[in-house]
C-alpha cells in the first residue's frame, strides 16, 4: 500500500510539474517568519559567473527554518534561477499583495556562466522570474528575452503571483504574466531599476540614478506602456535607495510613513520619512552598515524592521532587526541588532516576510459540469502533496475534511467530476 501510494505521489508530481512548471522543493513556511535570498552554497568562492540560489527562512529571532533551493537546471517548463555571486544588487525580495507569494529574479542559465554573467544578453540568457507559494511550491517557468539585457536583474512584485512586475538595470519597469517569454515596458522615464513593489494599490520603484528615487509608476498597477515615472513629493534626489516599505500609522486612509534601505549614505542606513501636507518629510534614520533588502510587519503604532546587507564587496550578509516605536511622524534613532550572517562563501541579498496559506483561486468544476480540466488536477495535486488546508475552495474534498487526499485526486481523474463549493 506504501508503495502504491508513493507511485502516485510521484506520477502525480510529475504530472504538475509538466503542466505548470511548479514543483514543491521546501515544506509549508511559518506565518511571520522571515524570508532571505541567499547566493552561494559554500563549497566554492562566490564569483561573478553565478552562483545557486536559496531562499532561507528564519523564525524573527534569527533561528534557521529551512533553505528552498532554486533550480539550477531546467526541469519541464521550469528554468533555471541563478545570480551573480558579487553582484550586490540583485537579489530583493517582494511578497505578492494577497500574501500568497515570494518573488525573486535570476539569470536562466546553468553553472557557470560563460563569463560575467551580468553581461549576457537577455536572448542568450533569459532572466527568470522566481515565484514561491507559501506551500513551498517552486515556480521558475518565466523567463524573460527583453528585460534587463546586458545588466542585472533586480527585483519582482506581484499582486497574485500570475501578473508580474519586474525591475533591472536596463529597461524599466517590466509587466509580464507567469510563465511568459516576454513583457512591456511601462515607462521610459527611468530605465535603471532597483526595487518594485506595490503598496495600498499603487506600483512603486526605486532607482539611484537621474532624478528619481523613491517614485510612483503611472497610477494604480498599470500593465500598458506610456506610464510616467513621477519622484514622490519633496522626497530627495540624491542618495542609494534599494528596498523600501510603505506603511499607514495615523489611522486614516493610504500609506503615509516610508522607509528607505539606502546602501551608502552614512555608511548605511534605515531612513524613515512621513507624510505631512501632501510632502515626504525625514523623520530620522537607524544605522545598519551596507543596508541592501528591507521588509516590515506593522503591529499598531509599531513596525518591526528586517533588514540584510551584502557587504561593499558583495560576498557577505547580515540580517538585522529594529523596532521603531516612534509612531506616525515620530523621530526615529537607532542601532539595528544583528539577527544572522551568512556563512563563508555565501551572501544575502533580499529580505521578505514568508508567505501565508489559505484557499487558493477557486479553479475547478466551479459549475459542476462534470469535467476536470488539466489546471484542476494541478490545483489538487499541489495541494495533496503540500498537505495544505483548504478554507474557500475544497477541490474534489469528498469526504469534506478540508484535506484533498490521493486517493481523492484518483477518484477526481477516474469520475471525471470535481466539487467546489465555495464559502
Amino acid at each position: 500500500m506504501y508503495m502504491r501510494t508513493v507511485a502516485r505521489v510521484g506520477a502525480l508530481a510529475g504530472l504538475a510539474v509538466a503542466l505548470s512548471g511548479t514543483v514543491t522543493l521546501g515544506d509549508p513556511f511559518v506565518p511571520g517568519d522571515i524570508v532571505v535570498y541567499r547566493v552561494g552554497d559554500g563549497s566554492a568562492p562566490l564569483a561573478n559567473t553565478g552562483g545557486a540560489v536559496f531562499l532561507d527562512e528564519y523564525t524573527p529571532s534569527g533561528v534557521p527554518v529551512q533553505s528552498i533551493p532554486m533550480p539550477t537546471v531546467a526541469s519541464g517548463t521550469n528554468q533555471p534561477l541563478i545570480a551573480s555571486g558579487t553582484a550586490v544588487s540583485e537579489g530583493l525580495l517582494t511578497r505578492s499583495t494577497d500574501g500568497r507569494y515570494i518573488l525573486l529574479t535570476g539569470y536562466s542559465t546553468t553553472l557557470p556562466a560563460d563569463g560575467t554573467i551580468s553581461g549576457t544578453t537577455a536572448a542568450m540568457v533569459p532572466r527568470t522570474v522566481g515565484r514561491v507559494g507559501f506551500d513551498g511550491s517552486v515556480d521558475t517557468s518565466t523567463a524573460l528575452t527583453d528585460f534587463a539585457d546586458g545588466n542585472n536583474p533586480r527585483s519582482a512584485t506581484s499582486t497574485d503571483g500570475m501578473q508580474l512586475w519586474v525591475g533591472g538595470a536596463d529597461g524599466g519597469v517590466r509587466y509580464t504574466t507567469l510563465g511568459s517569454r516576454t513583457s512591456t515596458q511601462l515607462s521610459t522615464d527611468s530605465k535603471n531599476i532597483r526595487a518594485v513593489d506595490i503598496f495600498d494599490g499603487q506600483l512603486y520603484m526605486s532607482s539611484q540614478k537621474g532624478s528619481i528615487r523613491v517614485a510612483t509608476v503611472g497610477i494604480g498597477i498599470p500593465t500598458t506602456a506610456g506610464q510616467s515615472i513621477v519622484n514622490l513629493p519633496e522626497f530627495p534626489v540624491t542618495g542609494t535607495p534599494d528596498a523600501f516599505f510603505f506603511a499607514d500609522l495615523d489611522g486614516s486612509p493610504g500609506v503615509d510613513t516610508l522607509y528607505v534601505a539606502d546602501d551608502t549614505v552614512g555608511g548605511g542606513q534605515i531612513q524613515k520619512y512621513s507624510l505631512f501636507s501632501g510632502s515626504w518629510v525625514a523623520s530620522g534614520v537607524i544605522a545598519a552598515a551596507n543596508v541592501h533588502g528591507l521588509t516590515a510587519v506593522v503591529a499598531g503604532s509599531a513596525v518591526m524592521l528586517y533588514a540584510t546587507t551584502s557587504g561593499l564587496d558583495g560576498i557577505t550578509g547580515t540580517l538585522y532587526t529594529f523596532t521603531d516605536n516612534s509612531g506616525f511622524g515620530g523621530n526615529v534613532a537607532g542601532v539595528v541588532t544583528t539577527l544572522a550572517t551568512a556563512l563563508t562563501n555565501q551572501a544575502f541579498r533580499g529580505v521578505t516576510m514568508a508567505p501565508v496559506g489559505g484557499a487558493p483561486p477557486c479553479t475547478g468544476d466551479c459549475t459542476n459540469v462534470g469535467t476536470v480540466s488539466a489546471t484542476d488536477l494541478v490545483t489538487m495535486v499541489r495541494i495533496a502533496l503540500g498537505g495544505s488546508q483548504l478554507s474557500a475552495c475544497t477541490m474534489g474534498d469528498t469526504d469534506d475534511n478540508g484535506r484533498i487526499t490521493v486517493d481523492e485526486i484518483i477518484a477526481a481523474v477516474n469520475n471525471a467530476a470535481t466539487q467546489c463549493p465555495l464559502g
